[in-house]
């Protein structure tokens, strides 16, 4: 797929089974835990930086593990809730001033399929759900939590 990265105003992820492997570690106390990828994390960190806004939206869970990276990599953006994905994105595309063509959005299970179908570029890792396979713009070779992220970045938008 050509991708013009300059034409990408916003990255939204998924986060379980994307920036993670979709594992949950549960301790013997009822405490949960997720794995990042760091390459992951330099990626988003140097996007923001370079002043492309990076974004994650999830159903997760375990609100605060992803508000808590999120905070440790300057992603502004973060919604962890039940809310439709779609209602939490066009309300930053208002905030914004983007339109769904404008977002390139990485997701990897069901619940991500229609936020990916009316999203400008949408992406997976390898692990993906078939479903999701099916109707990714990008399918990348590293699964969920293998710095996936990092290689859309690399092949799409380099950075310094």
């Amino acid at each position: 797929m050509n991708i013009d990265p300059d034409k990408i105003r916003l990255l939204v992820l998924d986060v379980d089974g994307t920036l993670t492997d979709g594992g949950i570690y549960v301790t013997e106390k009822g405490d949960s835990f997720k794995k990042y990828n760091a390459k992951d994390g330099m990626a988003i960190s140097k996007l923001i930086r370079q002043g492309l806004p990076v974004a994650f939206i999830s159903a997760s869970f375990t609100v605060n593990t992803v508000e808590y990276r999120a905070k440790m990599l300057g992603v502004e953006y973060c919604y962890v809730g039940k809310d439709p994905k779609t209602q939490i994105l066009e309300g930053w595309m208002e905030t914004l001033g983007i339109q769904y063509s404008e977002i390139l959005f990485m997701g990897d299970d069901i619940n991500d399929r229609e936020v990916m179908q009316k999203v400008g570029i949408s992406a997976c890792p390898a692990d993906a759900s078939p479903a999701i396979r099916e109707i990714a713009d990008i399918v990348l070779e590293r699964r969920g939590g293998d710095a996936c992220f990092r290689e859309l970045v690399d092949r799409y938008f380099p950075i310094s």
